[in-house]
């Protein structure tokens, strides 16, 4: 008997037969090529959010990352017309809009371009003890106690405007050891409007900040192949309606080092925009196979894709982790003026996990709410987030917890960290940032965390963050950030505060 609000979806039939319908079914106009993607934790993405909830962009998918350059141009071009018509709301923006157009400048066209030198960064970070909150959401990164040290940089090229290829490789150096490790590396083709990918990237899934249920750059970067669309498209007849759209499917294969070696991801998603200010999306992600796992057949890979009966109970040989996600998100624009804001974004995410076998409808529930605002009381240049998650509730099974399961119990983790929300199972996180823009392209920061582990098990642990940090851009595409925070910890063990340090530089060419 299925239970619960999201029992008709437990399945997950719905978010496969429309990530299907959405890759295949599009018309012939929509947008072509191939460009390097930005980084998942590139600021541009920031920037780009707040065009958006200014009102100065309309047709973005912002909760589906990475994506190319070419659409974060078109994006920053949407922008930069309606700014020029907007009055007062334009010239606030257009600092910002000047500096993304200065970045994303590199347009190759239909030429076949190489481009050893794009991007160049080095970062030092100290800390009293091994950091917690540094290394969240950082590609997997995990600093140690003392010095850290690490130096990248990214090349591409391009063949016409048909496929790329982009590799990031970086040296890192701390107290304990020194290596070398490829960040990302991988070729995209372009085929009509869609884009194939090959190799290793991070991926970003939802409306959130600080953490998604799904899909983040906590660990690290997946190798995998990716097919999606390389701009919004617009599906004909009756589902036009549903607005700019972007599906994306992806297939991983995990680590070694687990429980099941070489386990792997199948990943699904499907993000539209209905009008400019609602935003929808459907996720789905599948963990299964793997060695000493049954080896699957044509109609085993069907099974898992559709989730059917025999692919899905506990005592079925393909049975696996089906994580599901349903988000929206909606943008008050306050044009009218009466409202003590120049722009708001309130969004959420909730999520159901099928992680206890024991029954067909999803055993664990997971959260995620969060506000975005633009000139809070009419502060100029100042903006203000605040975000909440948990998966610590609604679990209706003893041993069933988010990113935890029956069969697979090194869990939803890739080389030990969770691919989903930073705060693992059986969690609660609470954060806040607030950020001031000054002229020029110097912006100052504060934000604060509060994060609740094994909330209901022992051995709870609670962690408090606080920071402060300053950016500045200079000359020709440089940036220099620097931060000072301390974070405090209370276990079972005992409590103590950890100071952090860190700077970081980039340019990009």
């Amino acid at each position: 008997m299925r239970r619960g609000w999201l029992g008709g979806l437990c399945r997950f039939r719905a978010i496969g037969m429309l990530s299907l319908a959405a890759a295949f079914i599009v018309p012939g106009w929509a947008w072509a090529g191939a460009s390097a993607n930005i980084p998942v934790n590139s600021r541009v993405y920031g920037e780009i959010e707040r065009l958006e909830v200014k009102g100065l962009i309309d047709s973005s998918l912002l909760s589906t990352r990475p994506f190319g350059r070419a659409e974060a141009s078109r994006l920053v071009k949407e922008a930069s017309g309606n700014a020029a018509r907007s009055g007062e709301k334009g010239l606030s923006a257009a600092p910002v809009i000047s500096r993304l157009e200065r970045e994303l400048s590199f347009d190759p066209g239909h030429e076949s371009f190489i481009r050893p030198l794009e991007r160049a960064y080095a970062g030092y970070l100290y800390s009293d003890r091994r950091p917690w909150f540094p290394s969240v959401n950082n590609d997997g990164r995990e600093f140690e106690q003392g010095h850290n040290l690490g130096i990248g940089l990214s090349s591409s090229a391009g063949f016409r405007d048909t496929l790329t290829v982009h590799l990031t490789p970086e040296y890192r150096l701390d107290d304990g050891s020194s290596r070398f490790e490829l960040v990302d590396a991988y070729v995209k083709a372009g085929i009509g409007p869609f884009e194939i990918q090959a190799g290793r990237d991070s991926m970003w899934w939802g409306p959130g900040y600080h953490g998604s249920l799904l899909m983040t750059d906590n660990a690290a970067p997946l190798d995998m192949v990716k097919g999606s669309t390389a701009h919004p498209v617009l599906l004909p007849w009756i589902f036009r309606k549903l607005g700019p759209m972007r599906p994306t499917v992806f297939l991983a294969r995990l680590e070694e080092d687990r429980d099941f070696p070489e386990a792997n991801l199948l990943g699904m998603r499907l993000d539209f925009k209905p009008a400019p200010s609602f935003g929808f999306a459907l996720s789905r992600v599948i963990l299964f196979g793997g060695e000493g796992r049954k080896d699957l057949s044509g109609s085993d890979w069907l099974g898992v894709f559709f989730a059917t009966d025999d692919s899905e109970h506990s005592s079925s040989e393909t049975d696996g982790d089906q994580i599901l996600s349903i988000e929206a998100s909606y943008i008050h624009r306050n044009s009218s003026g009466r409202m003590p804001w120049s722009g708001l974004k309130l969004y959420g995410e909730i999520g159901a996990e099928d992680s206890s076998g024991e029954t067909k409808s999803p055993t664990a529930r997971a959260y995620l709410f969060g506000a975005y605002c633009d000139e809070p009381f009419h502060i100029r240049d100042f903006d203000l987030r605040i975000e909440y998650a948990t998966t610590a509730r609604e679990n209706r099974l003893p041993n069933a917890q988010w990113y935890r399961h029956h069969i697979y119990t090194t869990g939803y983790t890739y080389k030990g960290r969770v691919i989903g929300h930073h705060m693992g199972p059986d969690a609660t996180d609470l954060f806040v940032r607030g950020q001031y823009h000054f002229s020029g392209g110097v912006t100052l920061g504060i934000e604060a965390d509060v994060e609740r582990s094994l909330v209901h098990e022992d051995g709870m642990t609670k962690r408090k963050w606080l920071s402060t940090d300053a950016s500045l851009w200079f000359g020709d595409g440089f940036r220099f950030l620097a931060r000072a925070g301390a974070e405090r910890v209370s276990s079972a063990s005992g409590e103590y505060t950890n100071p952090v340090f860190g700077i970081n530089i980039e340019r990009s060419f």
